[in-house]
C-alpha cells in the first residue's frame, strides 16, 4: 500500500501518517483480541484444529492423514481475514483433504504422496479465500469443478451444525475445553474425551503491569472483544479479568451460537464488527484503540471507523508460529501501528 513506518526500539513500529500519543489523539478506550494478543494459542486452539482434523480425515482417509493439518496450513487459512472461527479454519482443511482426494483412489502416487499433494492445494485454497470465510473457498472449489467435496465434507463433518448435531462442533469443543468444561458450557456429557482439554496449553502473555497501566489510561474502558466463549476467557485470565470492563466486553463463540440456535439471519463473526460496535456502544465511547494478530481484526477495526466512531488498529505479531510472515502482513493492509507482543502498548502510546 506504500506506506512507510518508523522503528521505535525494542519491537514497536509507527505508520508515518498516524500519532499514537495519548497526548496527541483523544483515543477514549482500547479494545482487544484474545486469542494471539492476551493468550498465545500454539499448544491450546491450534493444537486442537490439528487434533479435530487428523481424526475425522483418519477415519475418513486413512491413519496416514492424522497429521495433514500444520500450523503454517492454519496460518495460511487465518491470513485471509475471514477464519476467526477455529470450528470454521478445521472444516476448511477437512475439505481440502476431501476435495483433493476425492476421484484419485485409482491414482499411482502412494497415500504419503497424496497428503503432501493434498496439503499443497489446501495451501492453494488458501490463497483463495478471503474475508467472507467458509463461503469463499467454498465458491472456490465449485468453480474448479469440486462442489461435490463441498456436499461430501459436509454429509461427514455436520457442518456447520451445532455441538450435539455436527460431528465436527462437538469433538472440537470435547478436545478443546476438557469434560467439566465441555459439560459446564453445554450441558451434555461428552462422547469422545473425557479427560482436560486443550485449553490447558493456553500461555497467558499479557502482564498485570500492562493492563493495571491501559486501566489507568483509559479510566477503565478497556474490553475483550475476542472469537473464543466467555468461559474460556475465564479460564485463561482469570483474575486479570478484573481489569476489563467485562459488560463491555463481547466474546463472539457464545453470541454466535445463540444466533445459530434461534436462527438469526446475522453475521456476529469477525471481521463483522458487529462485536466491537456492540463493545464501544456498552462503554458509550467513540473511538477506541483495537488491537488484535489477526487480518479479521483489522477488517473489522477499519469497518467500524464510520458512523461517527473512529478507530485505531495495532497489530501484535510475536504470538504468530511465523512472527516475520505476520509483520509484513500488517505493514502491507497499512496497520496504524505494529508491537510484537501486547505488553509494548503502554510504551507505544508514551512514545
Amino acid at each position: 500500500m506504500g506506506m512507510k513506518y518508523r522503528d521505535v526500539k525494542g519491537g514497536i513500529m509507527i505508520n508515518d501518517g498516524i500519532d499514537l500519543s495519548s497526548s496527541s489523539l483523544s483515543i477514549d478506550a482500547v479494545v482487544l483480541d484474545c486469542d494471539g494478543t492476551l493468550v498465545r494459542i500454539n499448544r491450546s486452539y491450534n493444537a486442537c484444529i490439528i487434533e479435530t482434523a487428523g481424526r475425522i480425515l483418519s477415519s475418513l482417509l486413512g491413519d496416514e492423514w492424522k497429521d495433514f493439518v500444520d500450523e503454517q496450513m492454519i496460518l495460511a487459512f487465518r491470513m485471509s481475514g475471514g477464519f476467526n472461527n477455529d470450528v470454521d479454519t478445521t472444516y476448511a482443511c477437512i475439505l481440502a483433504a476431501l476435495a483433493y482426494s476425492k476421484n484419485m483412489s485409482s491414482a499411482r502416487a502412494d497415500n504419503k504422496d497424496k497428503v503432501y499433494g493434498a496439503r499443497m492445494f489446501a495451501y492453494g485454497m488458501a490463497r483463495h479465500a478471503d474475508s467472507r470465510g467458509i463461503a469463499s473457498v467454498e465458491e472456490y472449489l465449485a468453480g474448479i469443478g469440486k462442489a461435490d467435496a463441498v456436499k461430501t465434507a459436509r454429509v461427514h463433518t455436520g457442518y456447520p451444525g451445532l455441538v450435539g448435531s455436527s460431528i465436527l462442533a462437538t469433538l472440537f469443543d470435547e478436545l478443546f475445553y476438557g469434560k467439566e468444561l465441555f459439560m459446564k458450557m453445554h450441558g451434555i456429557e461428552p462422547r469422545f474425551n473425557y479427560g482436560k482439554g486443550f485449553i490447558e496449553y493456553d500461555e497467558v502473555v499479557v502482564s498485570n503491569e500492562c493492563l493495571n497501566t491501559l486501566h489507568g489510561m483509559f479510566n477503565g474502558n478497556v474490553a475483550i472483544v475476542s472469537g473464543r466463549s466467555r468461559i474460556a476467557a475465564e479460564y485463561a485470565l482469570r483474575d486479570l479479568l478484573n481489569y476489563f470492563n467485562v459488560n463491555a466486553s463481547v466474546f463472539i463463540e457464545d453470541e454466535d451460537k445463540y444466533v445459530k440456535r434461534n436462527g438469526l439471519k446475522m453475521d456476529v463473526v469477525k471481521p463483522n464488527p458487529y462485536a466491537l460496535f456492540k463493545s464501544l456502544k456498552a462503554m458509550n465511547v467513540k473511538s477506541a484503540l483495537v488491537v488484535g494478530d489477526s487480518a479479521e481484526d483489522l477488517i473489522m477495526a477499519r469497518s467500524a471507523s464510520k458512523d461517527g466512531y473512529r478507530t485505531y488498529f495495532v497489530g501484535v505479531y510475536g504470538t504468530s508460529i511465523d512472527a516475520e510472515k505476520q509483520r509484513q502482513m500488517f505493514i502491507s493492509m497499512g496497520s496504524d501501528a505494529i508491537v510484537e507482543n501486547v505488553n509494548l502498548l503502554p510504551r507505544l502510546l508514551e512514545a
